[in-house]
């Protein structure tokens, strides 16, 4: 079996809160001038729910924009309808009630290979540090092989399953000799605890939440312990951003533009102000803990550029579906991604077509 091994992350710039050198008193500082809204045409429609995640990868941007006002800035009334995965965001947008949604170009190439129309208009976020493996407290793994028999917790469709074939092919485990016990991350956290599971694939902040009950970190889609150290490892690129049905794009372009500019401002936000005064404002909507918070944000890489990274580790993404008959045709990232408005409100960001 092929695996395509995946584009490491680069780690994640320090947050800064220090002012700019001032040339004058009345000078702005950096916070004053960040987030400065773009001139908009106003938007189509005013009233708009947004699909998310309730966790700090897919939808940080969101909930910033939410409680610091920025969509109501850009003209905007958002309600962000919450749910517990990402893999039961495709059978959600396949009803067609949903214009506006978070998720990775994993569930975008799904849909499209479903014959639905989406397009994902801007990356918001390199999640691959927050998709894990946490082994259970009672188990003892000697080497990666001794998973081969084990009992391993994971929601049918997660993306952590790339992390798991990219680690099965540096180490000669066989895949198919692990058990699968398709568990949503709340029932993961009530098996392992339980011992019904030897271990969870899973995102933050349920590998926290596993790691509390005395589990061990194994490894993540871009850092490994299983050494016994800390060290870098490229076995998936995985992503999170703003997906639009393609019809309600090209109806409300507007409106689309409106809600991009205020995750611009909320990204910006993120990457320019203390991690932890950026939890603090999360904690309360995400339902994490702001201490657990801190820890996991600086695990992502918050941003809405669209590089030769960002397009190399989106062709392995696709390509590791075609290959796991994920998805039954090949696509590209030409295929998924609209970047029109994205060039159009942040020029610089796009550094790469796809």
């Amino acid at each position: 079996m092929i695996i395509v091994l995946f584009f490491i992350a680069l780690s994640l710039p320090s947050s800064f809160a220090a002012p700019l050198a001032q040339a004058a008193t009345d000078t702005p500082t950096m916070e004053a001038m960040m987030g400065t809204p773009v001139a908009l045409a106003p938007p189509e429609v005013t009233d708009v729910e947004i699909w998310a995640v309730r966790d700090p990868q897919e939808a940080s941007a969101f909930s910033i924009a939410d409680q610091l006002g920025y969509f109501k800035d850009a003209g905007l009334n958002v309600t962000i309808k919450w749910i517990v995965s990402g893999t039961d965001m495709p059978n959600l947008v396949a009803t067609g009630q949903v214009n506006f949604y978070g998720e990775s170009g994993f569930s975008t190439t799904q849909l499209k290979d479903k014959g639905i129309d989406v397009r994902y208009v801007m990356p918001l976020a390199d999640i691959s540090g927050t998709q894990d493996f946490v082994v259970g407290p009672n188990v003892t793994l000697k080497t990666p092989k001794d998973l081969e028999g084990k009992k391993v917790g994971m929601a049918a469709g997660a993306g952590v399953a790339i992390a798991i074939t990219g680690m099965a092919k540096q180490y000669g485990v066989d895949f198919s000799k692990i058990t699968f016990v398709n568990l949503q991350p709340p029932d993961q956290i009530s098996a392992l605890a339980h011992g019904d599971i030897d271990a969870m694939a899973v995102w933050q902040p349920w590998s926290l939440a596993g790691v509390k009950l005395g589990g061990k970190l194994y490894f993540s889609g871009n850092t490994s312990y299983i050494e016994g150290t800390e060290q870098k490892v490229n076995w998936m690129y995985f992503d999170s951003g703003l997906n639009v049905r393609g019809e309600f794009l090209d109806k409300n372009p507007n409106t689309v533009q409106a809600v991009m500019s205020a995750l611009i401002r909320a990204t910006d936000y993120i990457d320019t102000t203390p991690i932890e005064k950026v939890a603090d404002t999360l904690s309360g909507p995400l339902n994490v803990p702001k201490e657990d918070l801190a820890i996991i944000m600086k695990q992502n890489i918050y941003s809405y550029t669209v590089d030769q990274h960002v397009i190399d580790g989106m062709t392995a993404l696709q390509a590791w579906m075609l290959d796991q008959k994920v998805v039954a045709k090949s696509y590209t990232p030409k295929d998924i991604y609209d970047l029109k408005l994205l060039g159009e409100l942040a020029p610089d960001a796009v550094k790469q077509q796809p």
